[in-house]
């Protein structure tokens, strides 16, 4: 029998079993919101929660990190508790953490482990900087993307921090070597590193891991009730440019690089073909201080003073559901990907089964920066690994 911890703070207390469901216990329940959501509800499964406003990085491409003064309003661990209790309550199955960067967070182990051993799927997005310093407290976590947009340490530029490239490294390989954490990486496409995808999944097979593409877009001060938008016009793809940028991803997956996105939904973009988008009945974005915004970063509602249920019936959510329908104005390969997944399209899923070996096949792969170890969680045919080139 699982035993069970109690957690307390600041006077609360939380309870929870030590061991948690199974993995497959877990992955089934996240399975099963999707399909109630698909089949009646139409409503969020994945709590997406920027858990900070802070972040370690000034990201050239990025202005979230401008936000860092407003730190002061992210939610407390047991605020952070109590959405996890609710959001699960509502029905919700998977607990998406970003920033800001995550892993500046204090008590990111504790929140990481409080949702896993409540029913949660985990998955987090980092910029990777703090990954190998505390790899030990994420363990438990069952994915994380972790952003890399050059494939040596020009990457540094791109981010705005120095020695960014290799503290990514060694902290994927490290993440691999502790836990049973899947990894993949995420490249954002610009000006800056124009050119880069083809490197960029080789340095991906090389380590063993998946990635994803996607290209730089407009953005702003997410988070902020009133949004002032900062276009990056140019760093950004001209029409011509994002074909290509397509057309590329596209050649990479038939020619079996891990890349994360379908030949499905990378046709479709080279196609230019029209789509119906699904991501509002998937992902709920949550701030650091409990507001919900839409994915164009519109304000949307106020969680302290309501609740999951009462956004979930609110003439807002819906209308929200189905201008998103008709939209067709993103360039995120991801949320194209998401929506065929859930639009249940034969083909995307057939692609998606066979990515399962992407994320639990395991050998054992060297660090290219410190010749450290780690199990290799990759099933593609790839070359073998060589030194990362600087």
């Amino acid at each position: 029998m699982a035993e069970t911890v109690q957690i307390q703070n600041n006077g609360n207390d939380y309870h929870f079993d030590a061991e948690g469901p199974g993995d497959w216990k877990r992955y089934l329940g996240a399975l099963n919101s999707m399909l109630k959501s698909r089949l009646f509800t139409h409503r969020p499964f994945f709590l997406a929660h920027a858990m900070t406003f802070g972040c370690n990085s000034r990201c050239k491409t990025c202005t979230y990190w401008k936000n860092i003064s407003r730190m002061k309003e992210d939610m407390k661990t047991e605020e952070v508790y109590r959405m996890l209790d609710e959001a699960y309550d509502a029905g919700m199955r998977g607990y998406y953490m970003f920033g800001g960067e995550p892993l500046i967070r204090q008590d990111i182990d504790k929140i990481t482990d409080y949702a896993k051993n409540k029913g949660f799927v985990t998955v987090m997005n980092t910029n990777g900087s703090l990954l190998e310093q505390k790899a030990k407290q994420l363990k438990n976590l069952d994915f994380a993307f972790v952003s890399l947009d050059y494939y040596n340490d020009y990457d540094d530029v791109i981010r705005g921090r120095p020695n960014t490239f290799g503290e990514v490294i060694r902290g994927i390989y490290e993440l691999k070597r502790i836990g049973r954490t899947k990894v993949a990486l995420v490249t954002t496409i610009s000006s800056m590193n124009w050119g880069s995808m083809r490197r960029m999944a080789e340095l991906a097979s090389e380590m063993g891991v998946g990635i994803s593409f996607n290209s730089v877009e407009q953005s702003m001060d997410f988070g902020q009730t009133t949004s002032e938008t900062t276009p990056n016009f140019d760093l950004g793809l001209d029409p011509e440019k994002l074909k290509e940028f397509y057309r590329t991803l596209l050649e990479l997956k038939r020619e079996g690089f891990p890349l994360l996105e379908t030949e499905e939904v990378l046709e479709d973009f080279v196609d230019n073909k029209s789509w119906k988008c699904h991501f509002p009945k998937m992902f709920l974005y949550v701030t650091p201080n409990k507001q919900v915004y839409n994915c164009d970063y519109t304000y949307a509602y106020d969680l302290r003073k309501g609740s999951f249920e009462t956004y979930f019936r609110s003439e807002g959510f819906w209308s929200y559901v189905k201008s998103a329908e008709s939209c067709n104005k993103c360039v995120r390969t991801c949320v194209r990907g998401y929506s065929y997944t859930y639009g249940l399209f034969p083909r995307q899923l057939w692609g998606l089964a066979g990515q399962a070996r992407l994320l639990f096949n395991k050998e054992e792969e060297s660090c290219p920066v410190d010749g450290s170890t780690a199990r290799n969680n990759n099933g593609f045919s790839r070359t073998r690994p060589r030194t990362v080139r600087h």
